[in-house]
């Protein structure tokens, strides 16, 4: 199955090239133009046959292609006038620089309608898990909520949704969303940029179908040993179907009801220590007080004024080291007014506002904050700092007497460590007291000497397969299926000019671009999940084919296209210095181009 894949990939991207180049091939015979060489692949011959005239080639390196005609270079007068591409007009010239644009979108348009008759499973446009703070949080999405339209246009899968969000850059958008229930709402989001996907977002993570998670039972593990077997379908993990697809931690045993074949089988299994060696940890984090996202309904954050981003310093008086917002206990408060001592823009504000416990208590629900990379520390709930005594709020002053400037620095040290027992020196804040600004305030000074602790992983001999939630685009009829195969090639011709707007205005990160190791990695990706899918994912590389192509770059065919529309206008080619010398550089421009995508993704494998 793996070789057979590969295979398929690999067939999949020849065929591409093939048609590419067959079409420059089919166009030169058409205009009675001379084609010498017809070459999948580029640099030294390594066989192929001759036929009329013509020596069909593959060569050594398997980057696409080239036809090879007579009079490609103006200069070149081996071959008759009437054989040679310059002597033609230039329609017949334009013609021939098109064709592989033009087969490439024809075959698109041929499969398109023909895989949507079969049906096409995409990843179904639900939401997984929203993340507090995020954009999809701040908008009100929920776990199991589908999107159904991006500003009007129907989405049809997470991977539609995310492009329709990221080609509007960080204006907000309008979505329509059906809750599990079915009922329709309109909700506006407002897109972040995300540096990691260099793209803007709403940080919306794909729903798993969690009626789908199968077990993969390792020989002579825990899991075996009880009776379990490859291929079980999870129902519960002690009586809760979420708890099956939850990460597991510690040693404590967890009772598993699985299906095999229509009958469920209960079995409780106490996991060994996982082998695996993971860095060592103290068991801290930053603390979180910056106000990473606020849900709308919260009159109290309107009335304060409160900002994304701002850093709660204090509330009420008392320094902000909780981490979160305690509904019940803010709520609690009788004061008729409170204050919240945020930092912005590294600036110490104010801020003031009338308040009932019903708005103290939205406001709780309806703010969520995150860390940012301080030395302000917040112990987890079972590690080795919390056992030491570490307090939440501590500021991490130096470590063996050597101050750690960062919490990379603190990451490098405890890793360094070994398990060997560090000595911290901390300042502790007083809660009574209001900070003047986010820097290392007064406090008390506190020694504390914490061993780090060699995290493990329960280990049950066995993993859990999740399958995304998939959702199948079938059409009716065939004139239905040409419809949505033509709107679809539409679409992406228009997200990729949209594309190259945003890379060129950096809305875009570059490193989302990718070369020959990333399409061949999605290949092989689209060769495992079955016919329809690949077909699709070759229609789709195909337009992106064309579109590149078309790009007014000297040496691709959109170059050529562009000397000649400049030809039409001013009656005269171009000169063969300024057209030698565009070869060269636009030669360069692609050599780099290849360089950096093929960088790219090589620190993707990475």
């Amino acid at each position: 199955m793996e070789f057979g894949s590969i295979l398929l990939a690999v067939l999949g991207i020849g065929l591409l090239i093939f048609l590419h180049e067959g079409g420059h091939f089919l166009a030169a015979r058409v205009a009675g133009v001379r084609v010498e060489v017809f070459s999948l692949g580029f640099g030294p011959r390594l066989g192929g046959f001759e036929w009329r005239g013509t020596d069909f080639r593959i060569s050594a390196v398997p980057f696409g292609g080239y036809v090879m005609v007579a009079g490609q270079d103006p200069s070149d007068r081996r071959y008759p006038a009437k054989e040679s591409l310059a002597s033609k007009t230039v329609s017949q010239r334009a013609l021939f620089w098109s064709g592989g644009v033009l087969v490439n979108l024809l075959f698109a348009l041929a499969v398109f309608p023909l895989v949507f008759s079969a049906g096409v499973n995409f990843e179904a446009a639900v939401a997984g898990p929203v993340e507090a703070g995020s954009p999809a949080w701040e908008a009100g999405i929920e776990k199991g909520d589908r999107v159904l339209e991006v500003a009007g246009k129907p989405v049809y899968s997470m991977q539609n949704l995310a492009i329709e969000v990221a080609l509007r850059g960080n204006r907000p958008v309008e979505l329509l969303v059906e809750g599990p229930d079915g009922a329709r709402r309109v909700v506006e989001a407002s897109p972040r940029y995300d540096a990691e996907q260099g793209l803007y977002g709403l940080g919306l993570k794909p729903a798993y179908d969690e009626d789908a998670v199968t077990l993969r039972v390792n020989e002579g593990g825990v899991a075996a040993a009880a009776g379990l077997a490859t291929g079980d379908r999870v129902l519960t993990v002690d009586g809760s179907q979420d708890a099956a697809v939850a990460p597991f931690e510690g040693l404590a045993p967890h009772t598993f009801v699985v299906d095999r074949a229509g009958e469920q089988i209960t079995v409780t299994l106490t996991p060994t220590a996982s082998q695996a060696i993971s860095p060592p940890r103290i068991g801290v984090t930053p603390l979180a007080h910056r106000i990473a996202g606020m849900r709308s309904g919260a009159a109290l954050a309107d009335a304060l004024g409160l900002q994304r981003g701002d850093v709660v310093l204090a509330i009420d008086g008392r320094a902000f080291l909780e981490g979160a917002l305690d509904p019940a206990a803010y709520s609690s408060s009788t004061s008729p007014t409170t204050t919240w001592t945020v930092q912005r823009d590294g600036e110490r504000v104010e801020l003031r506002a009338e308040a009932t416990p019903q708005t103290r208590e939205a406001l709780a629900t309806r703010v969520a904050f995150d860390t940012e990379p301080r030395l302000q520390l917040f112990p987890t709930p079972d590690g080795a700092a919390r056992a030491a005594g570490l307090q939440a709020g501590d500021w991490l002053v130096a470590i063996d007497g050597a101050e750690v400037a960062d919490w990379d620095a603190l990451k490098a040290l405890v890793e360094k460590s070994a398990g060997r027992s560090l000595d911290l020196q901390l300042l502790r804040p007083d809660p009574a007291v209001v900070p003047a600004t986010g820097d290392v305030p007064a406090g008390l000074p506190v020694a504390l000497t914490i061993t780090p602790q060699q995290p493990f992983t329960p280990d049950f001999g066995m993993t859990r397969t999740i399958s995304p939630l998939m959702t199948e685009i079938r059409a009716e009829s065939f004139g239905e299926a040409v419809k949505v195969g033509t709107v679809a090639s539409l679409d992406l011709v228009k997200q990729l000019y949209v594309t190259m707007k945003r890379l060129i205005t950096g809305e875009v990160g570059a490193k989302n671009l990718g070369g020959i190791i990333r399409i061949s990695q999605v290949s092989y990706q689209a060769a495992q999940r079955g016919p329809t899918w690949f077909w699709y994912f070759l229609a789709l590389l195909s337009v992106n084919l064309a579109f590149v192509n078309l790009l007014p770059i000297p040496v691709l065919d959109g170059g050529h296209l562009m000397f000649l529309l400049i030809e039409k206008v001013k009656g005269s080619p171009v000169s063969s210095k300024v057209f030698g010398y565009s070869q060269v550089i636009g030669l360069v421009c692609v050599l780099l181009l290849v360089l950096f995508v093929t960088y790219n993704d090589i620190l993707r494998l990475l």
